[in-house]
């Protein structure tokens, strides 16, 4: 389905397809940079993920009168208005409306409407968008400057969707991300306004396990706009995959002889992890960067939990080149200080 790519984020080389590729001119506010995540938190306070996703929990329901009329009664229910969790299938296939409601499409010219989709993220907020560092720029001058949210087929207006552009006013790189070192490859993305939340619009809860397993039985879903297979088009559709997660000493081993400037400690469990399939058959692929790597929710239907953000690669859906996720629950402080500051009294 997808495959997945990339190395820094605006050149090829001999081994490697970067995920972002294009090369356009823009002007965007400058990116701001918060504590890293081992500076002392003593004096901050903020909402924790989970608060925040048992309150996204209840975006799931509307509430409408009951049909049934009782004399001297106006009764309100409450009814379900969501997409089942996806059922587990092996082949790749186009998103359901209201499925994934929580992934946006990153752009990069000024006019949203003639845009350059170059990478995915996931709305985690009512204003910020997660995604990877590397999807910040596709070169020195070319910045993200848009999020779109609620579609499917970017190129269609006749699919059950409800796209809407959001600007971005700031952008917040990991301060230890250093390309192009691939580590830390973690971003997130502020939008001038607040997102209208809705059944094909809802933010995506974190995962705050370090601990998640890393083996082929632990299934993860990926989905994004990237290419369909390496070196082929991008697909317009909003693409959905199921994975199996790879043993770190395995997906260390794949990428053992890497570039000492890039993984310079090799794959590193803490705040990495792998997906895929050993013989290559599936994966993620260029423009998929930046999108979530998700599974169902234990507690709350309809809803997923984020555990990684789709980082890089080598060639897409090849024989033991598994893709490398940025692992959430490492960087969920630094995003909780920034996304859900408590206002001081």
């Amino acid at each position: 389905m997808f495959c997945h790519c990339n190395f820094a984020a605006h050149t090829f080389c001999d081994s490697f397809i970067f995920i972002v590729y294009c090369t356009l001119t823009d002007n965007v506010t400058s990116k701001i940079v918060f504590p890293s995540d081992d500076q002392s938190k003593a004096t901050e306070t903020y909402y924790s993920a989970a608060e925040m996703c048992s309150e996204y929990s209840k975006l799931i329901y509307s509430y409408i009168k009951d049909p049934v009329l009782l004399l001297g009664h106006n009764h309100i229910i409450k009814v379900k208005d969501c997409h089942d969790v996806l059922t587990l299938i092996v082949n790749g296939t186009r998103a359901d409306p209201k499925e994934f409601p929580h992934m946006a499409l990153l752009g990069y010219n000024k006019n949203p409407k003639s845009n350059a989709w170059a990478c995915g993220g996931s709305l985690i907020s009512n204003r910020w968008i997660l995604s990877a560092a590397h999807c910040e720029k596709l070169d020195d001058k070319t910045f993200v400057r848009w999020a779109r949210l609620g579609d499917l087929n970017y190129l269609l207006d006749t699919d059950d969707a409800r796209p809407m552009d959001y600007q971005i006013e700031k952008r917040v790189v990991h301060p230890n991300y250093q390309p192009p070192s691939l580590y830390n490859d973690i971003a997130l993305f502020r939008l001038d306004e607040d997102v209208k939340f809705s059944a094909y619009v809802r933010p995506i809860c974190l995962n705050a396990d370090p601990k998640l397993q890393s083996s082929p039985s632990q299934m993860v879903i990926a989905t994004g706009w990237g290419q369909i297979h390496f070196n082929g088009p991008s697909s317009p559709d909003l693409l959905k995959v199921i994975l199996n997660m790879i043993p770190a000493n395995q997906c260390k081993s794949n990428y053992a002889s890497t570039g000492v400037t890039q993984l310079a400690n090799g794959i590193l469990e803490e705040s990495m992890m792998c997906a895929g399939y050993a013989n290559g058959e599936k994966d993620t692929c260029g423009g998929d960067s930046g999108g979530p790597l998700q599974i169902a929710h234990d507690n709350y239907m309809c809803m997923y939990t984020q555990v990684g953000v789709t980082s890089f690669g080598k060639l897409c859906a090849k024989k033991n080149s598994p893709g490398v996720y940025t692992r959430v629950s490492k960087f969920l402080p630094w995003i909780e200080r920034i996304v859900w500051p408590k206002k001081s009294a």
